[in-house]
């Protein structure tokens, strides 16, 4: 039986592309959120900034470095296997080999910071973090006398400050499950690549193939 790898192959670039898009994107809100806290904190009262050791910002931070390590990692598959230079693809053992090595410290990285931003969301009320705060005090309306007062002085970046940190989370738990998934296809990809090696290497010494020869 002959098994074709292509599909793996490609079913793999996908999962490892849709990983560093992931990340890319958790970069973006996680960092966005993160200085949004540090530009208002010392100014806006929504922002308690008298009390800044309420807030815990380590959960957004983690989030950030784990999506650039990722990113980093997704990155260095992506070159060796499409850069025709590296031939991977009649390398199987060493594609084998890249893929887990890029995918398993990431999976590893992002669970336990999807487990340790959990952790630091169940501090609430005692000690908020951003994704906590924002969400909590989102849909309260300022006092009348505040109305007039800039939008930076307000909480009227909570509802899309909640939003983001949610995504950053969440998306990072999506990665989790895509390099999970990257993990798994890299291994069957693995034993398809050796499969097809091996049936057209015994085709190829097959003694009972014969090579038609021209008549004069």
């Amino acid at each position: 039986m002959k098994i074709d790898p292509t599909p793996l192959h490609m079913a793999q670039l996908a999962l490892v592309g849709l990983t560093f898009c992931f990340s890319i994107t958790i970069i973006g809100t996680a960092a966005h959120t993160l200085h949004v806290f540090n530009t208002q904190q010392p100014t806006n009262p929504w922002w308690l900034p008298l009390w800044p050791q309420h807030f815990d910002t380590h959960s957004t931070s983690a989030l950030i470095g784990s999506a650039a390590s990722v990113v980093v990692l997704s990155a260095i598959f992506l070159i060796f296997t499409l850069v025709p230079r590296f031939n991977v693809s009649n390398r199987p053992t060493f594609r084998a080999l890249l893929a887990l090595g890029t995918a398993l410290p990431g999976s590893l990285v992002t669970l336990c910071t999807v487990i340790y931003a959990h952790i630091l969301n169940h501090n609430s009320p005692e000690i908020d973090t951003i994704q906590t705060w924002t969400c909590k005090y989102k849909n309260n309306a300022p006092l009348s006398q505040d109305l007039s007062i800039p939008s930076n002085m307000g909480n009227g970046l909570f509802g899309s400050i909640c939003q983001e940190s949610k995504f950053a989370l969440y998306g990072t738990l999506v990665v989790f499950l895509l390099l999970s998934m990257s993990l798994g296809v890299a291994i069957v990809t693995w034993i398809a690549d050796k499969w097809a090696q091996r049936k057209s290497g015994k085709e190829w010494r097959d003694p009972g193939v014969e090579m038609a020869v021209p008549t004069q």
